[in-house]
């Protein structure tokens, strides 16, 4: 998962990172049968209905397992893990992205080659840290995605013509030289005194209501700092007004998937007033962001930054292109199961 530059999020990975391992490292039940019979139940639990079929937690297991044989033993020692694992913000993204593999499939989208997964699995580890990270420890993260994107990629041009790289840069220029200062309004998408992953419903229920937000505080029958007392799920940010400073596109504190979508489209026009851009949706919260100043460097020179808006234009591709396959496609995430 991305990092973030919030001290309560930080905490709150930091303590889910202790209590995984805890878990993790308790003895096996003293009745190795009734935990079989546990873990055989959880196996077969309903995570994903996608179309006329019904996918299990084994069936993602299948393919997280030989990314990172080590989380087999893990899970299958120990119930309580388990049970956290399967109801966690991370097993929800790897249902989704199994979700993702499924429609690729239905399309016909041929396999990625060896080589072109481990590319991908390196330029993913880049997008999210500033230092190299070895293919293994990314796909033991992420596996089912950087396939996904692999498969993606390759639809994708390596080289683009001059034209469509300079209008994809000038089309989002403080992606690439500039910074915004920025605050926000943002929920969780897990809960606070579980750290489950909230379902589906809880989660398009926050979008809605973060979409109403954003069009009453555009309308002006909302002012920021009421709409960031009432409805911010962030405690930090929440006590400054929602403030949190400059973001940089290429800040790794902070939520690869929302700076991504967040510094989408600006182009070169800087606007005189703030605005608001949102809901996004990121990998651990909703956000809904007031941007007052947007600050770039003034003329740049493309050759600086050619591969990285080469990337840039790659991406957004790609997911456009995983956003048309999967328009139409029925789906479901029957996340988090139920532990009664």
């Amino acid at each position: 998962m991305s990092g973030t530059g919030c001290p309560a999020l930080t905490m709150l990975s930091a303590f889910l990172l202790t209590t995984f391992a805890a878990l993790a490292s308790q003895q096996p039940s003293a009745n190795p049968t009734a935990t079989s019979a546990e873990i055989q139940d959880l196996l077969q639990r309903k995570v994903l209905k996608q179309g006329q079929k019904t996918y299990w937690v084994q069936d993602i297991l299948d393919q997280l397992y030989p990314h990172d044989p080590s989380l087999k033993v893990s899970l299958e020692s120990n119930v309580e893990y388990f049970t956290a694992y399967v109801n966690s913000l991370r097993f929800y993204d790897q249902v989704r992205w199994y979700s993702n593999k499924l429609i690729l499939d239905q399309h016909k989208i041929p396999k990625a080659t060896a080589k072109q997964i481990e590319a991908e699995a390196k330029a993913w580890a880049l997008d999210r840290n500033d230092r190299p990270s070895s293919v293994s420890s990314s796909m033991a993260v992420a596996g089912i995605e950087i396939e996904v994107r692999a498969r993606l990629m390759a639809l994708q041009p390596e080289e683009f013509s001059n034209k469509e790289i300079r209008t994809h840069f000038n089309s989002s220029i403080p992606e690439f030289f500039g910074r915004l200062t920025a605050s926000w309004i943002r929920v969780p998408l897990f809960d606070i005194e579980t750290n489950q992953a909230l379902s589906e419903k809880q989660r398009m229920t926050i979008y809605q209501e973060l979409d109403q937000i954003g069009k009453q505080l555009s309308d002006g029958k909302l002012e920021w700092k009421d709409a960031v007392d009432k409805h911010s799920g962030d405690l930090v940010s929440k006590r400054n007004g929602g403030r949190i400073g400059y973001l940089k596109r290429m800040d790794n504190r902070y939520d690869e998937e929302f700076m991504r979508q967040l510094f989408k489209g600006f182009g070169i026009t800087i606007p005189n007033t703030a605005i608001v851009r949102g809901p996004i949706m990121g990998s651990r919260w909703v956000y809904l962001v007031r941007i007052e100043k947007i600050k770039s460097e003034g003329v740049v020179e493309l050759s600086r930054v050619r591969d990285r808006v080469i990337r840039s234009l790659r991406l957004d591709r790609m997911f456009n292109k995983m956003a048309e396959l999967a328009f139409q496609a029925e789906r479901s995430i029957l996340l988090p199961i139920s532990t009664a």
